[in-house]
């Protein structure tokens, strides 16, 4: 074994030029596969830095009521690793007077402000350390332009009192509403945060500090948590409430709540998701790459190292024959990769982490829009080193196996005359072939197409599927036929490199499509959209403002009322039977709010109430009269339908029939739609029409199984006035919803005029915390800002694999042509003129430059109906985003290299001595 790293390691001095060349090939692959690990890792990487950032770094959260005499055993749970706590709301009074009377703030431990988000809304000065320093929101500093941050405020802290009841701190106001007095506090202004609150409740929002010490048994806390080890996290969080006397809920669950986002970063799913094939498109996309890289570099690869061991054949034979087995030769030609491919790793690595740090500073560069968080870091941690390591070792491995592999199954003898005839064994036909053509090849050019056959691999091509007309094109044709084992690594890897690149440009373009079709509709559906909140119900003259805006073609301002309706299993429609097995069947599945009491079901309920003008527009579309809904309170239009959550996709929602309901029938309400409710109204609803369509497209988005009834908004109003407070006030928030006419054609600077329109209306009558409004324009530029980005990264990973592609291709072809010096000799020798030669280059090229389109053909048929499939997109709708130019340009720009490689082998054949070359056939 030690003779065999010997001669491995002065084999490489020997050939410098083929260790040069396969050093270069290695170096490219090393890059390749360290970008593409380092670019898929910092991708993961930036997520996760995400969703840490907006919503904090935590596992799980005990949603329903803690006390600081649970501390002690949550902090204690063996699997818990850290612990991080929310305090309970603090009042302090600032003014008799003003739409903000008071201060209510939150302390938070270090713990929670090290790994919570609320640390980045800090817009000016710095965290809280102590429990006097306070951080608030920048709504007080708006209305007191005097203060600043260090000033102090000594203010009454205690309860806001309605009817002799304390309130809750975030409660709206109240007419008659009061303040009761339990102490002073002073307060240091530490910094002011980025968040805002409605004018319904009469306070700034804050925080400030608190230690783990200073917490007492009884005091409420909000605890979140990270579990070590993660996995862990849904059954253990689970387990951790029981321990500590949690309750479970109606539906046999704890009041829990997961950081579900950040949990599936780490492919950590809830046990109850059922699965998807949207799930796999991503993972199965970066895994086909993945493998594509690794199969084009082991071809290219490959195709230097048998050249290489081409021109060692003779010694292998000779180590052979003094007893080296098939294993040792096997061994020394791996060694012989691994000992080229080590040195080149660190410098592939690090030159794949520059093209990484330039790649996202370009991104970077381009991702101002839609992001608040810091720019993308790259990183190159050992999760990206490793897989790039790994691939890099197997790869070169592989690439020397495969013709060593060949090699050491043949005998010694035959390996020594394979060397000395300069080529493999024929089969006997081809021998006797060469021996009754032998006599004829000096009279080959001067017998002109009668004497073609007399060439040695005149007849080799007939059955060839490319030929050409004349004497060179069948020489053409019949050269390639001959040759097409030499010929055959370098266009499978050309092949391959086709296939990789198109089935990238297919998987980010059909992901794009499926994405874009959906947003389209969504946008689509509504151009304008409006949230308000501010506790009080609207006024009227709002309403006929905005319905006097011109241009908009269909509105839709609604408010909405959660309720319950109580149903048997008979109620159920034909649907639900088939489809679930009845109610009982929904409710086995432990996944929707349906439950059944005492042989009845609740199924949860929607009321939407539609503003006057909207509603009879609403009728008018759908050819009902809507006086009767006006004049009787209790009659409802009815949407008897919910999205099927098995046959239902993203793209192709699938309705289902809910209840079993005839017009006219009265149906029985509760506003009691969870246990945690606090009110017991009832009512009953007599059903109108029912219809197959509902306002607008943002209400077909409820939750699975939840019945909808559509009425005049003032009649939701009245019912909700005899509802719970907590209830009532959720009836008063509005949602509006607008289409702009598309009457002459709908355009940008159109949406955005009617857009100022209403948002100047609406900032009019409500403050600035009150409302939340969006149109598709902001909508679009953050889309187009995405999208930018990642044609930023599609470009330079195509770029990337075509030159890895095309420079395989150059040095296949040059080394090809270079082996058959001998062979274009022997054709000038006898006749061949520059112009012919070139002409029989030309041949050559194009039918091997057009090979990897139509060889790839089926196989790119095969991955782009899988990955349609997998998108949900047609053909159809697949053609405007298909990379149809990429992919054209870059199949001429393989016949250009193609043809370009052949043009310079062809040059240095035409000045290369006839002779020279007939003697001298080696590498």
């Amino acid at each position: 074994m030690q003779v065999i790293r010997e001669y491995a390691f002065s084999s490489l001095r020997r050939n410098k030029y083929t260790s040069s060349a396969i050093l270069v090939a290695l170096f490219l692959m090393t890059t390749l596969l360290s970008c593409f690990c380092g670019m898929v890792y910092t991708m993961w990487a930036d997520d996760v830095f995400l969703n840490k950032w907006y919503d904090g770094d935590w596992h799980g959260e005990l949603f329903d009521n803690s006390y600081g005499r649970d501390l002690e055993k949550i902090e204690n749970y063996a699997s818990v690793s850290a612990v991080m706590i929310k305090g309970s709301w603090e009042v302090a009074k600032i003014s008799d007077s003003g739409r903000r009377l008071y201060i209510i703030q939150r302390p938070a431990t270090k713990e929670y402000w090290n790994s919570m988000p609320e640390k980045h809304s800090i817009l000016e000065g710095r965290l809280p350390k102590t429990d006097s320093e306070l951080v608030l929101s920048k709504q007080y500093f708006e209305d007191h332009p005097d203060a600043k941050l260090g000033d102090t405020l000594t203010l009454p802290v205690g309860d806001r009192m309605y009817q002799g009841k304390v309130c809750l701190e975030t409660d709206i106001w109240r007419d008659g509403e009061t303040f009761r007095q339990t102490g002073t506090k002073t307060y240091t202004l530490v910094g002011i945060m980025d968040v805002t609150t409605s004018s319904a409740v009469p306070a700034y929002t804050g925080m400030s500090y608190m230690s783990r010490e200073s917490i007492a048994p009884e005091d409420s806390i909000t605890v979140y948590l990270r579990f070590d080890p993660m996995r862990d996290t849904y059954r253990e969080l689970p387990a951790l409430a029981e321990s500590i006397g949690y309750e479970k809920d109606e539906y046999g669950e704890y009041l829990l709540r997961y950081n579900a986002r950040l949990l599936a970063d780490y492919f950590i799913m809830p046990p109850k998701q059922s699965f998807s094939l949207e799930m796999l498109v991503v993972p199965l996309m970066f895994l086909v790459l993945a493998l594509l890289i690794v199969a084009v570099f082991v071809l290219i690869i490959h195709n230097a190292f048998a050249l290489s061991l081409n021109e060692k054949t003779a010694q292998f034979g000779t180590l052979a024959c003094v007893g080296a087995s098939p294993r040792q030769i096997l061994a020394a030609a791996v060694s012989e990769a691994l000992i080229l491919v080590i040195p080149v790793l660190p410098f592939g690595l690090a030159a794949g982490w520059f093209v990484n740090i330039q790649l996202f500073a370009n991104i970077n560069a381009h991702n101002d829009i839609g992001r608040a968080a810091p720019d993308i870091v790259p990183v190159f941690g050992l999760p990206a080193v490793l897989p790039a390591l790994l691939l890099s070792l197997l790869t070169a491995c592989l690439s020397a196996r495969i013709p060593a592999k060949r090699l050491a199954r043949s005998l010694p003898i035959e390996i020594i005359r394979q060397e000395e005839g300069g080529q493999k064994p024929e089969r006997k036909r081809h021998k006797k072939r060469r021996k009754e053509t032998g006599a004829s090849e000096t009279h080959w050019f001067n017998m002109r197409s009668r004497r073609l056959k007399h060439v040695p691999f005149a007849h080799a091509g007939r059955s060839h599927p490319v030929r050409f007309s004349g004497i060179i094109g069948e020489l053409s044709a019949n050269s390639l036929a001959q040759r097409k084992h030499s010929y055959r690594t370098a266009v499978i890897s050309l092949c391959l490199s086709f296939l990789l690149l198109t089935a990238f440009l297919y998987s980010f373009s059909i992901q794009e499509a499926s994405n874009e079709l959906i947003r389209t509709q969504a946008m689509e559906d509504e151009h304008i959209s409006v949230s308000i909140s501010d506790g009080r119900e609207a006024d009227p003259e709002f309403f006929e403002e905005l319905n006097q805006v011109p241009g908009i073609s269909q509105a839709a301002v609604y408010n909405n009322l959660t309720c319950a309706a109580w149903v048997s299993a008979k109620d159920a429609s034909p649907d639900i039977q088939e489809r679930f097995g009845g109610f009982d069947g929904i409710i086995s599945r432990n996944k929707y709010s349906l439950i059944k009491r005492d042989g009845r079901y609740r199924m949860r309920t929607a009321l939407i109430g539609l503003e006057e003008d909207c509603f009879r527009a609403y009728c008018g579309r759908l050819g009902i009269d809507p006086e009767p809904y006006f004049s009787d309170p209790s009659l409802a239009l009815i949407y008897n339908y919910t999205r099927d959550p098995d046959a239902s996709t993203r793209r192709h929602p699938v309705r289902c029939g809910l209840l079993n309901l005839n017009q006219g029938q009265t149906l029985e309400f509760t506003e009691h739609a969870y246990d945690e409710d606090e009110g017991d109204y009832t009512f009953s609803l007599k059903a109108g029409e029912l219809v197959d369509a509902l306002p607008c497209a943002d209400l077909y988005n409820a939750q699975h199984f939840t019945l909808t009834a559509v009425m005049p908004m003032r009649h939701v109003l009245d019912i909700s006035a005899f509802c719970s407070e907590r209830r009532h006030n959720s009836a008063l928030n509005i949602n509006g919803r607008f289409l702009v006419g598309s009457e002459g054609g709908l355009s940008d600077p159109q949406i955005e005029k009617i857009s100022g329109q209403l948002e100047d209306i609406v900032s009019y009558y409500y403050g600035s915390g009150d409302y939340i409004f969006t149109d598709v324009i902001d909508q679009r530029k953050m889309i187009e800002d995405m999208k930018e980005s990642w044609n930023l990264i599609v470009a330079f990973l195509t770029a990337f694999l075509a030159v890895i592609g095309l420079s395989s291709v150059w040095a296949a072809i040059t080394g090809n042509l270079r082996q058959r010096s001998r062979e274009f000799a022997m054709l000038k020798s006898v006749g061949l003129s520059p112009a012919q030669l070139q002409s029989l280059l030309f041949l050559e090229g194009v039918t091997l430059g057009l090979k990897p389109l139509l060889w790839s053909l089926p196989f790119q048929i095969v991955f782009m109906a899988v990955f349609l499939r997998l998108g949900e997109v047609t053909l159809a709708e697949y053609l405007p985003f298909a990379p149809l130019g990429t992919i054209l340009g870059y199949t001429a720009l393989i016949l250009l290299v193609v043809l370009g490689a052949y043009l310079a082998g062809g040059r240095r054949l035409k000045h290369e001595n006839i002779m020279t070359a007939i003697k001298d056939d080696t590498l």
